[in-house]
């Protein structure tokens, strides 16, 4: 994706009057919400069996944007997929890796099982989440293969997912640094509704393998507090407030998150604001999306922050091709655990368009 694009909508014109760079800048340390907005439709795609109408509607034709490998394993006994898909432009010398999201209510179940802390090592940078390393292994061969193909060696690299798919482009971009594939300032990450990956070694590792590198969040998603981290005991909250602790950026026993934050406390709309989390603890910003404690009663509202980002249902809009007319189920009205069920399951909720 071409660098410093601000308006969407003249996309094709700028590809024409500005000329294409292909290695990653300075720039790209900072956050770029039309590029994250881009990301979101292959994200988007990913749920649905042909990425082609969501990448039509996304990228004008003169990027050139060509699927080149596309995958989909068994990720655990039950048979629940860890799939993908990757993308090159020649003309813009990229490439961008495409991780799907949680398919199935029994992943979803089987994703919480095994995320109670992170306990397996991943190639010397930290421990991270046995589900999440298993669906690595099994996807990374695609990855490696596309990588080493002779003409795009050099070609920078977006990795990006939702969810489950985010919680796989985690893991993929800094095995990419590792094996040396590509160097740091190659490699670009921005994922949607990221759960906690590993503990504080793989964060750390992380952030200095892949500094360009953001995690989306979108109000009360319930997603990214998953797993759990260890509460900074040495905190008191203040009188009158609702309990909630910081993580303790010292314990490496929980989950902690890489990667800068970004806070959308709002619905997403375009000029809606938005927060970049650098403050502390590092990676765990206590005034963003970890301010407010995770309420059971409130998870229900939860679960619908995290399928919807910008303004659409993510699975839904990706399966009827990213068409920008499409509408989508309003936010639930119910709390409690009946309503949360329900919002996992399907249970219909009121339209607005």
């Amino acid at each position: 994706m071409q660098k410093n694009i601000q308006f969407f909508g003249f996309l094709i014109i700028l590809l024409c009057e500005n000329p294409v760079f292909a290695i990653f800048g300075p720039q790209d340390a900072q956050y770029n919400e039309t590029e994250a907005r881009m990301l979101l439709n292959l994200c988007a795609a990913a749920y649905s069996d042909d990425a082609t109408p969501c990448i039509g509607r996304t990228f004008s034709a003169a990027e050139n944007q060509m699927v080149i490998s596309q995958f989909s394993v068994k990720c655990d006994f039950i048979g629940n997929p860890c799939a993908g898909y990757i993308v090159v432009s020649e003309a813009l010398q990229q490439i961008t890796v495409v991780f799907r999201g949680t398919k199935t209510n029994s992943q979803l179940l089987l994703e919480g099982w095994t995320t109670l802390h992170p306990s397996a090592d991943f190639y010397g940078m930290g421990l991270v989440n046995t589900y999440f390393r298993s669906g690595h292994e099994k996807t990374w061969q695609y990855v490696q293969d596309a990588l080493s193909i002779p003409q795009y060696r050099n070609y920078d690299v977006y990795v990006t997912g939702h969810s489950l798919g985010g919680a796989l482009a985690g893991l993929c971009a800094p095995r990419i640094v590792h094996d040396g594939l590509r160097q740091s300032h190659q490699v670009k990450v921005l994922t949607f509704g990221e759960p906690r990956v590993g503990n504080l070694d793989f964060a750390n590792s992380y952030d200095q393998l892949v500094p360009y590198s953001f995690r989306v969040v979108h109000a009360i998603d319930v997603v990214p507090h998953l797993p759990g981290c260890v509460k900074d005991l040495s905190y008191t909250p203040p009188a009158g407030s609702d309990g909630s602790m910081p993580c303790d950026p010292g314990s490496r026993n929980g989950g902690y998150h890489h990667a800068i934050e970004v806070f959308y406390p709002g619905n997403m709309a375009p000029g809606d604001p938005y927060m970049i989390c650098t403050g502390l603890p590092r990676n765990e910003d206590f005034g963003c999306s970890n301010a407010p404690k995770v309420d059971l009663d409130d998870t229900n509202q939860g679960v619908w922050d995290h399928r919807n980002y910008f303004g659409v249902e993510v699975p839904a809009y990706g399966k009827g091709g990213c068409d920008p007319t499409m509408t989508f189920k309003g936010p639930p009205t119910e709390t409690g655990i009946l309503s949360l069920i329900s919002s996992v399951f399907g249970r219909k909720r009121r339209s607005i368009r």
